[in-house]
């Protein structure tokens, strides 16, 4: 019960995988291709510092439906980089590439894009208020690359380029938030296992945009992996349980922690457990009331023949929990499928996340 928790703990930052359209990009569409995107949530951010603690930049970014992130940083001296990305791009760090930079055909620039990542590519803009503003009031951000070009549509930017430049204001002023403390994102690179992935796309859940628990003690981390689906927050836990654990107090178990947790009150329906050739399952709704609101959870549970317990959960309130309920469906539908299915012989029960020993 601690999602809500986490985003705080987070900033609500979005995890990033990571890349750009150079020839990295062929390995997602074909040469001379045209990515063009939509942002699929809002804009997150906050400071950045330094290991000792220091503030050194702000961050604003977000995930778009052509698969790319895009993140802008900007430090006390006014100085801007884009960051752009792509899962598994797989560039040799330090590669450089020409970039070109324009907006909306009124702003152009030719930059060096630098793979500071395998999956990571920065484009230092410098002090250059004119693209700034271009992007902050502009429709379309066009990045081309040698081969191939990626358009990413505006929405949103008035704000969260505003709120990049105060974010930095304040930092140097000493008021906003602190660097590392809630309200405080940092990009780092997210890519599920490729099983979980798998999982979730099969499930219809392609938009799952993952969050990186990095800067989450790992006592305090609810799930070994964590996404978000708009206004719904996921995740998955799984470990090993005895070979002899009973499935149903399993569950129950799981259940009663959560009981435990809530600080209010407290409701659970489990649906009945479901025995299937390759594994065994069980749905459950949970509410809980604390005094700061309500909070709702669909769960599914399973565990496959090699004993590795599941728990997948979807988080919302009461205007979101429909979300929820299908997200969960979406992934009891492929697991029953996987599950009901006669296995060849020497092939393992339904993929799941890596179980956390």
């Amino acid at each position: 019960m601690q999602s809500h928790l986490l985003a705080l703990a987070l900033g609500a930052a979005i995890g990033l995988s990571s890349g750009l359209p150079t020839a990295a990009l062929a390995q997602q569409a074909p040469a001379g291709a045209q990515l063009s995107g939509a942002p699929i949530g809002d804009w997150r951010g906050g400071p950045v510092a330094d290991p000792n603690g220091k503030f050194v930049y702000c961050v604003s970014e977000n995930r778009f439906d052509n698969k790319l992130a895009l993140v802008f940083a900007r430090n006390p001296n006014g100085e801007t980089n884009i960051l752009i990305g792509i899962p598994g791009a797989g560039m040799t760090q330090g590669t450089k590439f020409p970039m070109s930079v324009r907006v909306d055909e009124t702003v152009r620039r030719n930059f060096t894009a630098v793979a500071m990542e395998p999956d990571l590519l920065v484009v230092p803009t410098g002090k250059d208020d004119e693209l700034y503003e271009g992007m902050r009031k502009g429709s379309r951000l066009i990045m081309q690359g040698p081969t191939d070009t990626a358009i990413f549509q505006l929405r949103g930017t008035s704000k969260a380029l505003g709120d990049l430049r105060s974010c930095v204001q304040q930092a140097v002023s000493g008021g906003g938030p602190k660097p590392g403390a809630p309200g405080g994102a940092k990009p780092v690179a997210v890519i599920l296992p490729e099983g979980l992935r798998a999982l979730l796309d099969a499930a219809g859940l392609r938009q799952a945009v993952p969050l990186s628990l990095a800067n989450v003690p790992e006592d305090r981390r609810p799930a070994d992996f964590a996404w978000r689906l708009g206004p719904v927050f996921g995740g998955v836990r799984g470990h090993r349980a005895p070979p002899d654990a009973d499935f149903a107090m399993l569950t129950t178990n799981y259940l009663d922690a959560l009981k435990q947790r809530c600080g209010g009150e407290f409701k659970a329906d489990p649906a009945a457990v479901e025995t299937l050739p390759r594994v065994t399952l069980r749905t459950a709704m949970v509410a809980c009331t604390p005094p700061e609101g309500k909070i709702n959870v669909a769960i599914l549970f399973f565990k496959s023949q090699d004993n590795v317990f599941n728990v997948f959960f979807h988080e919302a309130s009461d205007a979101d929990v429909e979300l929820a309920k299908k997200a969960r469906d979406g992934l009891t539908q492929v697991v029953r499928k996987l599950g009901s299915e006669q296995p060849p012989a020497g092939q393992p029960a339904p993929a799941a996340p890596p179980a956390q020993n």
